[in-house]
């Protein structure tokens, strides 16, 4: 006797199956409704947790890395600027030369942004330091938003007005899901490719 076999096909989704890199211009809430939930370092209050003071530096010893990100540049060392009236952001100054602020993802990321005011270009890059993507935006004031959202884990960013100074007043950012989640924030981004194509 002959028994019937049924092969039942399994699609395995990969991230790479679906868009792989949205950029967002002035638009948080599109951002968090490709992503979610995001951790945020508003500068507000030191990595130490105690309240932000003007001029402090973050140094190698002293960031925030155990809030999920490192931040430098290349002529040390960034440090907090503003007042506790209008709030607190990471500064960078460069001298005569061009300076921006590095990020360094302790925990890869699947999205990255920033707050700023007048103009910042926000880049991406791999674990092997290729760039993955770029967007910049600029309008007087603010606070202005750039983010990036990639199928590419994200291991760290640099924003910068391409002069020799840079300040943001907070940096955002999402951990790359669990295995569960990534077909879910796959298809999310996918949803919000297809609509800024339409729009």
């Amino acid at each position: 006797m002959r028994r019937a076999i049924r092969i039942v096909p399994i699609l395995v989704l990969s991230p790479a199956t679906f868009a792989d890199v949205v950029v967002f211009e002035n638009d948080y809430n599109g951002f968090l409704e490709a992503v979610g939930v995001v951790n945020v370092i508003d500068f507000d209050t030191l990595p130490n947790g105690e309240p932000t003071e003007v001029s402090v530096e973050l140094t190698e010893d002293f960031n925030y890395d155990e809030q999920g990100v490192h931040f430098s540049a290349p002529i040390p060392y960034p440090f907090c600027a503003g007042n506790p009236s209008s709030g607190f952001g990471l500064r960078v100054e460069g001298g005569t030369e061009e300076s921006w602020i590095i990020t360094e993802l302790i925990t890869p990321a699947q999205a990255v942004g920033g707050f700023f005011g007048g103009f910042t270009e926000l880049c991406t890059f791999d674990e092997l330091g290729d760039q993955i993507a770029c967007v910049s935006y600029s309008e007087p004031g603010g606070p202005n938003f750039v983010g990036i959202v990639s199928d590419i884990p994200i291991h760290s960013a640099t924003l910068g007005d391409g002069d020799e100074s840079e300040t943001i007043s907070s940096f955002v950012f999402a951990p790359v899901p669990e295995p569960g989640t990534v077909i879910l924030v796959a298809s999310g981004l996918v949803f919000m490719a297809r609509r800024r194509r339409r729009s």
